[in-house]
């Protein structure tokens, strides 16, 4: 897997720039070239939701509260919903919006069934009444890439559409036609999605998917 340092240089060599020994104290346009590079890579997490990328979390809840932090790598919006899950009945909880306690009973207790994201914790109903495990899978949630050997979490075949991503911007920011680039970009997004492997289904597929 390449480092950091590695992708910065193919990223100048492509764009005919002056390639880099360090990226400590890097000038433009080095600087840039990390920075495109750290929005491709966060493009490409956001874009290929393979099974490389899925992480799984777990919960365990107290009697009497609702609301809990996903694991330290998740956000809220990379959790996926249908994989929300408690472990012991081993039912899928259904997503809801918050206005839907209010719509039951607010203050009802028991094993959760359904549960719903405000800021960046989900709130469980009805309210555990005791101990659960509720367990849920995520799309990783990246750290920024900075320093010469930090490396990505993407698979190595991948880097080559990482690059070419980055590229793009770079030569944009220069001044340069990247249209081109860009196309091959998205093309390289496109072959990957096609033939990487797409998260599991976690939840059973019917008819109905109400949130009742």
């Amino acid at each position: 897997m390449s480092s950091l340092l590695q992708l910065v240089n193919e990223v100048l060599r492509r764009t005919g720039q002056t390639q880099a020994d360090t990226l400590v104290n890097a000038a433009t346009p080095v600087a840039q070239a990390v920075d495109f590079l750290n929005e491709t890579y966060i493009d490409m997490l956001h874009r290929l939701k393979a099974q490389q990328l899925i992480r799984q979390g777990n919960v365990t809840t107290s009697s009497g509260t609702a609301q809990y932090n996903l694991e330290t790598d998740a956000e809220i919006n990379s959790l996926i919903s249908d994989s929300v899950t408690e472990t012991a009945s081993n039912i899928n909880l259904c997503e809801v919006d918050y206005t839907f306690p209010l719509s039951h009973d607010p203050t009802a207790t028991g094993r959760p069934t359904h549960f719903y994201r405000s800021g960046s914790q989900i709130h469980l109903y009805p309210i555990p009444d005791a101990a659960y495990t509720i367990q849920y899978h995520y799309l990783l949630k990246p750290a920024a890439l900075s320093d010469d050997a930090d490396t990505t979490e993407l698979p190595v075949e991948w880097e080559k559409v990482l690059i070419t991503g980055a590229q793009a911007r770079l030569e944009k920011f220069l001044g340069e036609e990247a249209e081109e680039t860009y196309f091959l970009y998205r093309d390289g997004l496109d072959q990957l999605k096609s033939r990487s492997p797409l998260k599991p289904h976690y939840r059973m597929k019917g008819f109905y998917r109400g949130n009742a």
